[in-house]
């Protein structure tokens, strides 16, 4: 137990402020959408030595709780907690500062919730984190779900000017809202973009695109599930999507 934990604590976020330096292993986050910690942990070990930072959303944290995040870690990983918070500003703020004694390096509310509730979040995460003495983890806004149609993407902007005034350290957002993002905030505020996708296939997403899309629209870190997750060979396909992301950078 000792040395699982001592593992867990020399773990640190691959997640910094936005810089071009960043290699695309450290700008790609992997979704673990399962329902149980076993094939969750099957594929974070395939993918050891080519990807940072894993993804946890509700249905493997519900299915597994807190232990989950503690295994990632230890296997080296970086997590970003996506529960995207939406409730009163004291549930929130309690909840944040839990999820930061967890040490992830990112975690979600939803930026649809009002602004007193934003800022309790990130209230929240500053008090957990200095608590047990760990890096402050990201906050993120979500915007508008990628599952949502376009003609509901005009909410987009006054929701990130909403958590960028409440400080959090940026949003969750399509690829197709990226750019103009990009050219509304400061280089320091994070755009992680889901919806990425190598083929035609678009699941239950409407609003996707490619790494190589989403790279030249200003996203910072991309987050790519089934095309990997669902993959033969999920390293490979870690390796053609690092590959696009390579080639957009050289753009």
């Amino acid at each position: 137990m000792r040395s699982r934990l001592k593992a867990e604590g020399s773990t640190r976020s691959s997640l910094q402020p936005r810089t071009f330096s960043l290699q695309p292993a450290e700008r790609l986050i992997v979704a673990l959408d399962f329902t149980a910690a076993g094939p969750a942990l099957a594929i974070a070990r395939r993918l050891r030595g080519l990807v940072r930072t894993v993804k946890v959303g509700s249905v493997l944290f519900t299915a597994c709780g807190p232990p989950i995040i503690a295994r990632l870690r230890a296997l080296g990983f970086a997590v970003m907690l996506d529960l995207k918070f939406h409730d009163i500003p004291s549930t929130v703020e309690h909840s944040c500062e839990a999820a930061a004694q967890h040490r992830v390096a990112l975690l979600t509310v939803h930026a649809c919730g009002e602004p007193a509730m934003l800022e309790a979040a990130v209230r929240g995460i500053r008090t957990g984190a200095r608590r047990v003495g760990a890096r402050r983890p990201k906050v993120l806004g979500v915007t508008v779900l990628t599952s949502v149609e376009d003609r509901a993407a005009s909410g987009v902007m006054r929701l990130a000017t909403r958590a960028h005034a409440a400080g959090c350290d940026g949003v969750v957002a399509s690829v197709h809202e990226a750019d103009a993002l990009r050219r509304r905030f400061e280089s320091r505020f994070i755009i992680v973009c889901p919806g990425i996708r190598l083929a035609a296939d678009r699941d239950d997403q409407r609003r996707v695109a490619t790494p190589r899309q989403a790279l030249a629209n200003g996203a910072d870190w991309l987050v790519v599930g089934r095309p990997i997750t669902a993959a033969r060979d999920p390293r490979s396909a870690v390796r053609q999507v690092l590959s696009e992301m390579e080639d957009a950078t050289r753009c």
